[in-house]
């Protein structure tokens, strides 16, 4: 019987995850740039950078690009837009 391995390093904290939340909720409802979620969520886009690259490495977002601007946009396998 294997046993999972320990996680590395102390668990997220609640805010954290609470804004990665906000950031793909917004994102379900169309692509975004990162200043466009910075905009909206009131974060510098250095937590928003930190909340995609999160996102992104968990399958939940993937980056897109429209007109020539790289967008962000919910991994769930349809075109970008």
């Amino acid at each position: 019987m294997q046993q999972a391995a320990p996680r590395r390093g102390r668990p997220r904290p609640a805010e954290t995850i609470e804004r990665d939340e906000r950031i793909y909720t917004i994102l379900v409802s169309g692509p975004r740039s990162r200043g466009q979620l910075a905009q909206e969520t009131d974060l510098t886009t250095d937590l928003v950078h930190l909340a995609l690259s999160r996102l992104r490495r968990a399958g939940r977002v993937r980056q897109c690009l429209s007109g020539g601007v790289i967008v962000w946009s919910v991994a769930d396998g349809t075109p970008c837009q």
